[in-house]
C-alpha cells in the first residue's frame, strides 16, 4: 500500500507538470500575437516647418557672419575718414601758417614803404624851406602840406610851372611811393583778414578731426561688444562652444586677409617688374650714350692725339642704385633709416613725434633727418617734391592717395616707398607705424621724390 501511495503521488506530480506545461504553451502564443504600436509619422507640414527652421538657422549664421565682416569693413572705413579729417586739419594749420607768414611780410613791406615815404617827405620839406629862404616862389607849394596833399599841387598847372625840375623829380618819386605805400597797406590789411579766416578754418577743421577720432574710437568699443554678442549667438546656432565659434570667425577673417594679401603681393610683383624694366631701359640708354661719347672722343683723339681724354662716370650717373633721391642716395637712406626706427609707434592725429605720428608727420620727420624740410601736410609735401611716375619709384620716394585721382589737391594720405613693392607709413588711429604692401589698401594715385 505504501508503494502504491508513492506511485500515486508521482503520477499526480506528472499530471500537474503536464497541466502547467500546457498552460504555458497556451499563454505564449497570446502575447506574441499582440499588435505593435503604429510609428509616429510627422505630417508634411511638420516636415516643412523643420526644413524652414533649419534654413532659418543657417540663414541666421550667415547673416551674423556677414555682420561681423561688415563691422570690420566699417571700422576700416571709419579709420580712413579719421585720417582724411586729420590731414584736412593739417592743411588748415598749414594755410594758417602761410597766412601768418604772408601777413608778416606784407606788414614789413608796408612799414618799409612808409619809412621811405617819410624820408622823402622830409627831403621835400627841407627843399621847400631852402627855396623859401632863398626868396623863391615856394610859397605856392603850401598845398603840398595840406590835408588834400600833393595831388592838389600837381593839379594846378600854374604852380607846376614854378617848381624847379629838381623839386618836380623829388615830388614825383614821393607821389609814386605814396601809391605803393598805400597798396602795401591794403595788402597788409587783407593779409590780416586772411589770417583771421585761416584761424577760423583751422578751428573748424580741428573740431571735425576730433569728432572723427571720437566716432572712430566709439565705434571700436561698440563693435567690440557687438562682436562678442554675435559670436555667442553663432555658438548657440551652431551648437558649439563660444571658443570654437570665435576660433572659426578668426579663421574666416584670416582667410580674407590672406586673400587680400595675395592680391596685394600680385600687384607688388607687377610693380617690381615695371620698375626693373624701366631701370634696365635707363641703363641701356646710359650705356649707349656713354659708348657714343667714347666714340666721339676716339675720333677727336685721332684728330688731336695730344689732348687728354676726360674722365667718365659709370652708367646710371650718380644715383648709386637709389634713384638719386633728393640728389643723394645717402639722403634717402637716412630718411628710410629714421622711418624704420619708428616701427611700432602708435598713430596720433597731428602727431610729429618723437613717439607718436600721423602720416605726413612721419614723412616730415624722416626727411628732416636727411636734411630736407617738408611741411606737415601731405598735399604740400606732394607740391614740394619732384613728381614721378609709378615705375620710377626708388626707396625713399613718397606715395600719395587722393579722394580724386586726377586732383592732387585731394591727397589725404602719404607713405614712404622701401623697395620690393613695400612701404612704411602711419596708417590710422589704433594702428602703429608699420611696413605693408603698397597695394594693401587701394592703388596709390601720386608719387613724389624729395
Amino acid at each position: 500500500m505504501r508503494g502504491t501511495g508513492k506511485t500515486g503521488r508521482a503520477g499526480l506530480s506528472g499530471v500537474l507538470a503536464v497541466c502547467l506545461a500546457g498552460s504555458m504553451m497556451v499563454v505564449v502564443p497570446i502575447q506574441a500575437q499582440a499588435k505593435p504600436k503604429p510609428p509616429v509619422i510627422p505630417s508634411q507640414a511638420a516636415v516643412d516647418r523643420a526644413k524652414e527652421a533649419a534654413a532659418d538657422k543657417a540663414g541666421q549664421v550667415k547673416a551674423i557672419e556677414q555682420q561681423l565682416a561688415a563691422a570690420e569693413a566699417r571700422l576700416e572705413q571709419l579709420g580712413i575718414q579719421s585720417g582724411i579729417a586729420d590731414e584736412a586739419y593739417n592743411g588748415a594749420v598749414y594755410r594758417l601758417q602761410q597766412a601768418k607768414k604772408d601777413a608778416a611780410q606784407a606788414a614789413d613791406r608796408a612799414a618799409k614803404a612808409e619809412k621811405t615815404l617819410n624820408t622823402q617827405r622830409q627831403q621835400i620839406g627841407r627843399f621847400a624851406v631852402a627855396s623859401y629862404q632863398g626868396g623863391g616862389d615856394i610859397a605856392k607849394l603850401a598845398p603840398l602840406f595840406t590835408a588834400e596833399g600833393p595831388q592838389q599841387l600837381l593839379d594846378s598847372a600854374g604852380t607846376a610851372h614854378t617848381v624847379s625840375s629838381a623839386m618836380q623829380g623829388s615830388y614825383l618819386r614821393y607821389s609814386a611811393n605814396q601809391v605803393v605805400t598805400n597798396l602795401f597797406k591794403v595788402q597788409a590789411d587783407q593779409a590780416v583778414i586772411k589770417v583771421k579766416h585761416a584761424t577760423e578754418e583751422a578751428a573748424k577743421a580741428k573740431k571735425v578731426a576730433e569728432a572723427a577720432e571720437a566716432a572712430q574710437s566709439a565705434a571700436v568699443t561698440a563693435m567690440g561688444v557687438q562682436r562678442q554678442q554675435s559670436i555667442a549667438q553663432l555658438a548657440v546656432l551652431q551648437n558649439t562652444s563660444v571658443q570654437v565659434a570665435a576660433q572659426r570667425q578668426r579663421g574666416l577673417e584670416e582667410l580674407a586677409r590672406q586673400r587680400a594679401a595675395a592680391l596685394a603681393a600680385k600687384r607688388a610683383a607687377e610693380l617690381r617688374r615695371k620698375i626693373a624694366a624701366r631701370e634696365a631701359a635707363e641703363r641701356a640708354r646710359e650705356l649707349a650714350r656713354q659708348r657714343a661719347e667714347e666714340a666721339r672722343e676716339r675720333e677727336q683723339g685721332k684728330k688731336n692725339p695730344h689732348k687728354k681724354p676726360p674722365k667718365h662716370h659709370r652708367p646710371g650717373g650718380g644715383n648709386g642704385g637709389n634713384g638719386g633721391n633728393g640728389g643723394s642716395g645717402r639722403g634717402a637712406g637716412a630718411a628710410i633709416s629714421f622711418a624704420l626706427s619708428q616701427l611700432g609707434d602708435m598713430y596720433l592725429w597731428g602727431g610729429t613725434g618723437p613717439s607718436r605720428w600721423d602720416c605726413s608727420g612721419l614723412m616730415m620727420g624722416a626727411w628732416k633727418r636727411a636734411g630736407i624740410q617738408l611741411p606737415h601736410y601731405s598735399v604740400a609735401q606732394y607740391e614740394q617734391t619732384r613728381h614721378i611716375d609709378e615705375d620710377e619709384l626708388r626707396p625713399g620716394d613718397l606715395i600719395f592717395w587722393a579722394l580724386d585721382p586726377n586732383d592732387p589737391g585731394t591727397i589725404h594720405h602719404v607713405a614712404m616707398y622701401l623697395g620690393g613693392g613695400r612701404m612704411i607709413h602711419a596708417p590710422r588711429t589704433g594702428k602703429p607705424v608699420q611696413i605693408q604692401s603698397v597695394y594693401y589698401w587701394e592703388p596709390p594715385d601720386f608719387f613724389g621724390r624729395p
